[in-house]
């Protein structure tokens, strides 16, 4: 994790805070209950001092992992996985090196466009 932090997003502001949660919340009461209830703890932790201080890291290390799937980094990194997933993805023993190679060739996919469904039916029952 980088040292700097941005503050662009103003953390401390409460718009943001709204942002997020508000459309959640509104929705459904018992999760804002829940989110209460776990920020009490994470508040009550902190608290506790250098140990408490440990478990909330955990907790918002957590946290992160959980999110991953479901920002747009996380979708890519998926793609970059199942591309290097494929039958003829040559094996690479440095981890840099798959990556590389996955992005070339969804780059080059993606280059090619979508492929229509009747041009695969076509091109399988050709082989």
């Amino acid at each position: 994790m980088p040292d700097t932090r941005d503050d662009s997003q103003l953390w401390k502001d409460e718009r943001v805070w709204l942002e997020l949660f508000q459309p959640l919340f509104a929705r459904d009461g018992d999760l804002a209950d829940r989110a209460a209830k776990l920020f009490d703890y994470l508040s009550l932790e902190i608290d506790n001092g250098p140990k408490g201080v440990t478990h909330v890291s955990t907790c918002i290390e957590n946290a992160f992992r959980l999110i991953f799937p479901y920002t747009s980094m996380g979708r890519a990194c998926m793609i970059l996985l199942q591309v290097s997933l494929g039958k003829d993805f040559p094996t690479q023993s440095d981890t840099l090196d798959t990556l590389t190679e996955a992005m070339k060739r969804t780059k080059a996919a993606l280059e090619r466009g979508p492929v229509r469904v009747k041009q695969q039916r076509k091109q399988s029952r050709r082989k």
